[in-house]
This record gives structure tokens, sequence and C-alpha cells, in this order.
């Protein structure tokens, strides 16, 4: 995973977010490395279905701090992370202030991707996410913020199911670009942050190797699926401003991700992992496959 030396303390590691899709792949990565961990979440049912005695489940929940006090104690270092939602910067500063009181000395936060960060005022998400990113810089713990670009496994996945369904991809813009990443690859560089002896800075912006268009994907896709998968433009709905928060934010990144926002490429995931990111074509022939395979279950 990393070819940095892996900082092995014997105290827990408290990860929030667990039973999300991002935080199960962090806890596996964890697991396998025989780190101690401890999962503070308010679904402890879900958690223990999910990892069964391999891991201390600590029920609680955010605004609870007695429950944050107990699940931290005797902890080095915290994952931070927690769903798209109007509570992202109460939850989360709450967090991380209880995290600094039980002596935790590192934090690893998942944050937004940089484009919906800087500059502000674009995105409701991005902007909650740097309000808590600036909280993390005033605490006396050592902190990263992890700014992963757009997920393989949310737009991509749903993408590909489409385009076999339908025979198109369907974008905002299909001349956009978008520097995709592997939430495998988000995990690998948490784990990295987490373990590694020194932070690789105050936030890390992690994408994939090359900036790939709505066109190219259907490009990609014709060619796994031999057939003609067509890109279309869609307009996409307005957002509601009776919509809930999650909603308004993901119709906010989809006119960033048309704007070219997202078409942007880093070396960080290299850097600290000594290997390159995965790459949309191999995602594409993987979950190609793995849809194949479950069509034929």
């Amino acid at each position: 995973m990393s070819t940095t030396p892996i900082l092995v303390t014997g105290a827990p590691i408290v990860v929030t977010g667990a039973t999300g899709r991002l935080g199960q792949l962090i806890l596996q990565r964890l697991l396998a490395l025989k780190q101690p961990v401890r999962v503070f979440t308010r679904r402890p049912d879900v958690a223990r279905k999910l990892f069964g005695e391999s891991v201390h489940v600590a029920a609680g929940d955010f605004g609870d701090r007695r429950s944050l006090d107990a699940a931290l104690h005797g902890a080095n270092r915290l994952l931070l992370l927690s769903p798209i939602s109007a509570r992202l910067v109460t939850d989360q500063i709450g967090v991380a202030d209880a995290a600094v009181a039980a002596g935790v000395q590192r934090i690893v936060k998942i944050s937004g991707s940089d484009w919906t960060i800087d500059p502000p005022g674009n995105s409701i998400s991005g902007d909650a996410h740097a309000a808590v990113e600036r909280h993390l810089a005033s605490l006396p713990a050592v902190a990263v913020s992890l700014r992963p670009n757009a997920w393989m496994q949310v737009s991509l996945a749903n993408t590909i199911r489409h385009a076999i369904a339908n025979n198109t991809v369907a974008a905002a813009k299909i001349e956009a670009g978008v520097g995709y990443i592997d939430a495998r690859d988000i995990a690998d560089v948490a784990v990295n942050q987490l373990l590694s002896e020194r932070v690789g800075g105050r936030t890390l912006n992690l994408t994939g190797p090359d900036i790939v268009t709505a066109r190219q994907v259907a490009e990609l896709l014709s060619t796994v699926l031999n057939r003609p998968i067509a890109a279309v433009d869609k307009a996409p709905l307005p957002a509601s401003q009776d919509a809930d928060f999650e909603h308004r934010a993901i119709a906010q990144f989809v006119r960033l991700i048309a704007a070219g926002r997202a078409a942007t490429t880093t070396d960080v995931v290299r850097s600290l992992l000594g290997r390159p990111p995965r790459s949309v074509a191999a995602f594409i022939s993987e979950h190609v496959a793995a849809e194949a395979a479950l069509a034929e279950s």
C-alpha cells in the first residue's frame, strides 16, 4: 500500500463514518495491518454485523459529548468522516474538540473536493468542510484534510449501469473533464496518513491519473461493451430551495463539474503510496465485468 514506514503505537484508532462505503474500505485496510480500531457510530448493530468482533464498537452520537469522550479515551489517532448534511460543521467540530481533549495526536479528515472549497461561496458542502478545516488548523493536534476529487464509485458506477441499460452516457456537459479518483485510493491515502510518521501536508488534493470527459467515458464503454455508446448532453434538474442540504449540495456539484472545475490532476497519490492511482479505464473494465457477473448470478 505505502512505502512510508508504519507507525504502530498500540493505542486505538477511532473511526467515524465506518459503516459507509469509504469508511468500510478504511476499516478493512486498518484491520489487515492489525491496527487496533474503535468505531464510533450511532448504528452499533450495523457496525457489529459488518465487522463482527474484529473492532471495538462505541455507540454514540456526535451531539453527545459523554459518548464521544468514552469513544476517544486512550486513542491517539482519529479518522473524521461524516455524511453531507446541514450538521456537518457542528458534528465534526464537536468530534475534533473531544479528540483534542482526550489527547488524540493526529486527526485525518475526509473533506470535500478541492473545487468545492476554493474559491468559497460556490458550494454549501465545500463551505461547510472549509469551516471544519479552519477549526482543525486552530487545534494543537496535527491535522490533515484529504480533498478527494469526484469518486468513481459514486458517479461513474451509476453512469456505467445507465450505459449498459440504455446505451448512452448522459452529462450536463459531455466535454467537461473530471480527474476521477477511485475510493480505494482515497482509503489507501487515509490509512497512510493515519499511520505514517508524518502527514503529507495540511490539505491533500487527491485525484486520479487522468482528466476524462463524458465523451471519453462513452468511448471506453463502447470498447468494453463492444457496442456503440452515445454521449449526450442532459441539462441537470435545478434543486428546489426547499430541497434538503444533501440534494442542494449535489446539484451544485453537477454545475461545478459542468463548468470544468473538477478537471484537475495531482501527483499526491503517487507520491504518498509509491504507485499511480487507479485509472478510469481500469475501473470501467472492472465494473462492467462485475455487472455482467451479477446479471448472470
